[in-house]
Formats: structure tokens, C-alpha cells, sequence
């Protein structure tokens, strides 16, 4: 399953890691959710307030919205939802990545492909890695 529009949603160039796509808050309730699935509003909220001050709405609100947004699940528990994160953190960044890399290719095409050679090849490991995974990828197609 896609996660959907996660490139339309806003991209942040200075931030690092997830927080370019998602707000502050949402990264964090994932960072919460991969370390530990399954948990109720209040138990996201408690680990949460370990870092900052929040209110429980704040983190009602955002659960529920991440839902309907499709990065997490929620099952029924007595009168409390349970959440937990649709996809791993590999599976999540990695459709991230494929969501951000596709826009871009779709709009600008050979530039995004040049710049994006240009700068792995300031790296001589990461040069390696992509002429490997390009080879990989050519074999797998015969």
C-alpha cells in the first residue's frame, strides 16, 4: 500500500529525516509508535511529556488525523483506541522517498537526475552503492 501525497503535504529541505514531511509532532508520534506499537492516546501522551508539554486533545487530534492521513491503525480497546504505525520505519521511508523522488522526476526530469548523480558522486561509497544497485536492477529485469 502507498502512502499517498505525502510529497503534497509540504517538504522542509532543513530538516532531517521524516520531519521533512511531516510536522514536528507527527514525527515524533511515529518515532513513539516504532519504538513501541499498540498504545492508547494516554500512553503516547506520557511519552510525549517526557520531552515536552502537551495537551491530551494536542495528542488526540494529531493520532486521529494520522489515521485518516493512513500512517497509522487503530483498533478498539474497551473505550480507548490502540494505535500503531502502518508501516516500518523502512517501509515508510522508503515509499517517502519513492513518493518525493517520482514528483520531482515526473516535473523536472533529466535535472533532478544530473543533480542527484552530482551529489552522490561527491561520495565515493555512495557512487559504489548506486552502481550496484543500478546493475542489480538491469539484471533483474532480464
Amino acid at each position: 500500500m502507498k502512502i499517498s501525497k505525502i510529497a503534497m503535504r509540504g517538504f522542509r529541505p532543513s530538516d532531517r529525516g521524516i520531519k521533512q514531511v511531516l510536522g514536528k509532532l507527527e514525527a515524533e508520534v511515529m518515532q513513539v509508535l516504532w519504538q513501541r506499537p499498540d498504545q492508547t492516546v494516554s500512553e503516547v501522551e506520557e511519552r510525549l511529556r517526557r520531552k515536552r508539554e502537551i495537551a491530551h486533545t494536542t495528542v488526540l487530534t494529531t493520532l486521529d488525523r494520522m489515521y485518516h492521513k493512513g500512517y497509522l491503525t487503530r483498533e478498539k480497546s474497551g473505550k480507548a483506541f490502540v494505535y500503531a504505525p502502518r508501516y516500518d520505519r523502512e517501509q515508510f521511508e522508503s515509499e517517502l522517498a519513492q513518493e518525493i523522488l517520482g514528483a520531482l522526476l515526473g516535473g523536472l526530469g533529466e535535472p533532478v537526475l544530473s543533480t542527484f548523480v552530482e551529489l552522490v558522486g561527491e561520495d565515493e561509497a555512495k557512487l559504489d552503492r548506486l552502481e550496484a544497485l543500478i546493475k542489480e536492477k538491469r539484471e533483474a529485469r532480464r
